[in-house]
């Protein structure tokens, strides 16, 4: 296996080739390679650090983990579109210290052998979280640009990102495809997760479901009432919180402070 510092530093050269690629594209295939070798190494990495015995195993930096490979997985889709590297490159950052939590955590040889229901609920959960993410952080980069116009500092916008209204159509494209997942992801919790209550669930999941209100409600709020600008900003970064806190706020009190665990 692949040790988690080397992960971080495959992670970190190929968002640094990645973003470089922009002005120059003889990085390009360079930037390539070294995101595909991380993406693979990781993929083995988390195999081994989910199936400890045998037996399926998810905690708080096993969940990390497995998000920083899906942002990964990400932020290839995102960066063939040249104008949209810069962002690419954040998520492959952000993949680079979901690398380091690898084998980090604790294991909990108790957990259940997962089945392809559960898989599947996990999967959805990991590609919402990652999508909602990549929102998030685009949401951010609108609130940057949005200052530097409004102090008239055109000339300090970093080169390397798109125009405002491009952007802004990134974020919602992301928020669709994330409030999309998080659905499915929802919907299977309800069907294939059982004993809800005795697995310490009911916090993570009434947290995702305001999550999931939020998110709807910024959607149709953008297709009814063109909701653009500040407020979609609002809306996308607080949907998002309460999300995170839901996967991996309510994940670590359970775990670090009462020694309790759900795969």
């Amino acid at each position: 296996m692949i040790p988690a510092i080397i992960l971080f530093l495959l992670y970190t050269a190929s968002a640094w080739a990645m973003l470089r690629s922009v002005k120059k594209p003889r990085l390009e295939p360079i930037a390539w390679i070294l995101i595909l070798v991380a993406i693979i190494g990781h993929s083995d990495v988390i195999m081994h650090m989910m199936r400890l015995n045998g037996r399926f195993s998810l905690g708080l930096f096993e969940a990390t983990s497995l998000l920083g490979w899906t942002l990964a997985a990400l932020a290839c889709l995102i960066s063939v579109d040249k104008q949209n590297r810069a962002l690419g490159a954040i998520l492959m950052m952000s993949a680079a210290v979901g690398a380091a939590m690898t084998g980090a955590g604790r294991s909990y040889p108790e957990a259940t052998t997962a089945g392809w229901e559960l898989t599947a609920h996990i999967l959805l959960s990991m590609g919402a979280a990652a999508l909602l993410f990549a929102a998030a952080v685009t949401a951010i980069l609108l609130v940057v640009l949005d200052r530097r116009l409004r102090k008239r500092r055109i000339a300090d916008l970093p080169s390397a990102l798109p125009p405002l209204d491009a952007l802004e159509k990134v974020m919602f494209r992301l928020i669709a495809a994330g409030f999309g997942l998080l659905t499915l992801a929802l919907v299977t919790g309800f069907i294939f997760v059982t004993n809800l209550f005795t697995q310490n669930l009911v916090q993570k999941t009434v947290l995702s479901l305001i999550a999931w209100l939020l998110f709807g409600v910024l959607l149709i709020g953008r297709l009814r009432f063109g909701w653009r600008g500040r407020s979609a900003v609002r809306w996308t970064l607080w949907g998002f919180g309460i999300l995170a806190v839901a996967y991996f706020g309510v994940k670590f009190v359970l775990e670090y402070l009462f020694g309790r665990h759900w795969g």
